[in-house]
């Protein structure tokens, strides 16, 4: 009589230790390790923007710069001027002697609130008659402007020099705040990402194009013909870099269009001195993607290198959130960050109407930018081309 077959009682567990599976991921993890290039994106890329993310995005509102023209100079205004700097929203304020010197400086984005303290301030406050104070806030920032405003308001609510306020009909009314948000009275935060975001897309773009226009000549074999005809280097490089910015200017105009028709955008200021920062910022981000691409072996590592770079400009330039809200630190980092100034000068000339004399010392730093990268990138791109 046969003997009966032995059942196979090994379950799903058996058969993936005993499959092929482990081989084959042992071997992709030695392949991971061999390629250096894919461990550095893997490690290093995540830790920095990490360390950048947790610093850079911080929604509470701190260290905003406060401007103050104190016309009264007495102990009642600098009592106000102290309850203002108690909290950690205004950091050491700043004393001007006029109010025109004080609102340049709010056109310059240097400010986010200034104050003016009338002579009679004191005064008033003495005789027991609400006390009125002109408060100008930048509302190219809505958020920062709204908490800054609400801020002030309800300090000066509570103000109370020396048992004042029994004096008053109305306690909370001791000082009457004059408020005014300059530049974007409805407080829109539209208003206020627009230019950003527009830098944002700029490098983007900008570097992810040229970067793909200088790898595909080399993955198409096509840089040895190049190397037969008898243009120079620089009228090569020229050639490619000369229509990127033509196209990239019309994408701004009409983004700039678009946000006016969809979001009301205005533009208060000069629209030439614009379009020369914003090609200025074009050359800076087509120098940031050739220089990738003279790096880079193929268009799919110069985009994964890309977001390792634009990232962290996009995160330190004040584009997502405000500047003066970052620690020191990160400001010390954004000083590099060429973006910062473009931004600066998109919202100075859109929102605030600012000139080309309030605005020439970020339009400057914008072209050693563009000649550093773009000089980089050429003496790479010409020992390939040699």
């Amino acid at each position: 009589m046969a003997e009966p077959i032995a059942k196979n009682h090994s379950g799903p567990l058996d058969f993936i230790i005993g499959s092929r599976l482990w081989a084959l991921v042992a071997k992709e993890c030695r392949e991971i390790l061999r390629n250096k290039y894919l461990l550095f994106l893997i490690l290093f890329p995540p830790i920095v923007q990490l360390l950048i993310l947790g610093g850079a995005l911080d929604p509470q509102v701190r260290n905003l710069a406060l401007g103050t023209v104190d016309r009264s100079d007495s102990t009642q205004s600098h009592l106000l001027i102290d309850s203002l700097l108690k909290d950690d929203v205004f950091k050491k304020a700043q004393q001007f002697k006029d109010e025109e010197t004080m609102c340049r400086a709010l056109d310059l984005g240097k400010l986010a609130v200034a104050i003016v303290i009338p002579k009679e301030f004191a005064p008033d406050l003495q005789s027991g008659k609400p006390a009125p104070v002109q408060v100008l806030v930048d509302g190219a920032d809505a958020y920062s402007a709204g908490v800054a405003s609400a801020f002030v308001k309800r300090t000066m609510s509570r103000f109370d020099p020396g048992g004042l306020k029994k004096k008053f009909v109305d306690p909370d009314s001791i000082v009457d705040p004059k408020m005014q948000i300059l530049y974007n009275p409805e407080q829109l935060s539209s208003w206020y990402f627009v230019p950003g975001v527009l830098g944002a897309c700029l490098t983007l773009v900008s570097t992810l194009i040229a970067s793909a226009t200088i790898l595909k000549e080399r993955e198409n074999g096509t840089m040895e013909q190049l190397l037969m005809t008898p243009a120079e280097p620089w009228e090569i490089l020229l050639a490619k870099i000369i229509p990127l910015v033509a196209f990239l200017l019309a994408d701004v105009c009409i983004a700039i269009a678009l946000a006016h028709v969809v979001f009301g955008l205005p533009f208060r200021g000069n629209f030439l001195v614009f379009l020369v920062a914003s090609a200025l910022y074009a050359f800076v981000g087509i120098g940031f993607g050739m220089l990738l691409g003279s790096v880079c072996q193929s268009q799919r590592q110069a985009q994964l290198t890309s977001f390792f770079i634009n990232i962290p400009l996009i995160l330190l330039s004040g584009t997502v959130v405000p500047f003066d809200t970052m620690p020191k630190a990160m400001q010390m980092v954004a000083i590099f960050d060429p973006l910062r100034y473009y931004t600066l000068v998109a919202r100075g000339i859109i929102l605030k109407g600012a000139t080309l004399e309030m605005l020439w010392p970020d339009i400057a730093l914008l072209v050693v930018f563009a000649i550093l990268l773009l000089w980089l990138s050429a003496s790479r791109f010409r020992r390939q081309l040699v």
